[in-house]
């Protein structure tokens, strides 16, 4: 089905909009979802977070792109739940990526990430990688995958990877610095 037809049917508040958001986007949601976390309960509930919080959402938010809109939803459940199952222990392998950017990144711009200026610039940022560096970075700080696994998927060496990220995150710096965002 198509996400307009999908979108109707969460605005004519019709149960049918789970199912077919399900049958089109469970198993790239669910995918997200383990990256972050494996228990599966966990990764169900997550799951089921995710179709409520675009239950509630849609109405009034109409989105542009309905796959990218259950994504964000799903991440950001999947982080929420991630934190609360570690919030007494470290996992070194979740934590790196974001300690890579937080240097890059000014925290008090991530609380309206929707309504910001920050938001804008990623994007200008984003849309100036090639593509290959783009999803390079996507599946590094988006997705979590390791630099080991991005290399086997993109038929790079793992140094050409880390050096493409470490690139990636020093034009982004500069880019943020020029714009006083650092």
């Amino acid at each position: 089905m198509e996400d307009r037809k999908i979108i109707e049917l969460y605005n004519y508040r019709s149960e049918n909009a789970l199912i077919e958001t399900d049958k089109k986007y469970g198993k790239i949601v669910t995918f997200l979802i383990c990256k972050l976390i494996k228990n599966t309960l966990d990764v169900e509930e997550c799951r089921n977070d995710t179709y409520l919080g675009a239950w509630m959402t849609i109405p009034p938010i109409i989105p542009d792109n309905l796959k990218a809109y259950l994504l964000k939803i799903a991440r950001n459940q999947a982080l929420k739940k991630y934190e609360y199952i570690h919030a007494a222990k470290r996992d070194i392998d979740k934590c790196v990526p974001y300690e890579e950017l937080s240097n890059y990144l000014a925290k008090e711009y991530m609380d309206d990430w929707r309504e910001n200026e920050l938001k804008e610039q990623i994007d200008i940022f984003m849309t100036s990688l090639s593509k290959s560096h783009r999803q390079i970075f996507i599946l590094k700080y988006w997705y979590f995958m390791p630099v080991k696994e991005i290399a086997k998927c993109t038929n790079m060496s793992i140094s050409k990877v880390e050096s493409i990220l470490f690139r990636t995150r020093k034009k982004l710096k500069k880019q943020l610095t020029e714009r006083k965002y650092l």
